[in-house]
């Protein structure tokens, strides 16, 4: 599952941040590994001009805009043998009024590999919904991130909490220092 790695998480918009821009080359390498059988789920905000995640944050994403859209390095890297599908949803979580629960049900599997962005807030709900519908769930430390650091936001302090108390503590997740592990595995 790729979470919100989108133009407008990447390159331009409000919420544009390079940390998450520099994730595309790993993550772009990382699915290019992917083999007939695997099977990508990206969750992409594709927002409406009155949702309510804009009490929060600026608008942006906003459905049919360049920011709404998965950064191409990712979508050319996947073998055409590989089954992709694409979700679109209105708020952090991919579950929340969309097919997602229907395509993650119909898997072959239960094992689950997230990487994207925000760790502390789309890519946590997305990784907790799937831990409520029985997922084994596993999150690629090197291919994850937070956004830059605005004056109250730290986000390396932010990094170290999720990544290291409470996606295992928390949530039971597996947390791996990067994409090369499952290899050695």
């Amino acid at each position: 599952m790729v979470v919100d790695m989108l133009e407008g998480f990447t390159r331009c918009g409000p919420l544009a941040s390079p940390r998450v821009a520099a994730l595309l080359p790993r993550q772009a390498d990382f699915l290019s590994r992917l083999t007939e059988g695997d099977r990508v789920i990206f969750v992409s905000d594709a927002h409406g001009p009155h949702d309510a995640e804009f009490r929060r944050f600026p608008p942006h994403c906003l459905a049919g805009s360049n920011e709404a859209e998965v950064c191409q390095e990712l979508t050319r890297a996947i073998s055409k043998t590989v089954r992709v599908d694409h979700v679109t949803k209105t708020t952090f979580s991919g579950f929340h009024e969309t097919e997602l629960d229907t395509l993650v049900r119909s898997a072959d599997s239960t094992a689950w590999i997230v990487i994207g962005c925000v760790t502390d807030c789309c890519v946590e709900a997305n990784v907790a919904d799937l831990v409520y519908r029985g997922g084994q769930v596993t999150v690629i430390r090197d291919l994850i991130d937070t956004w830059h650091d605005p004056p109250d936001h730290d986000a390396d302090a932010i990094n170290a909490e999720w990544f290291d108390r409470r996606f295992p503590t928390i949530w039971g997740t597996r947390v791996l220092a990067g994409w090369k592990e499952l290899l050695a595995r």
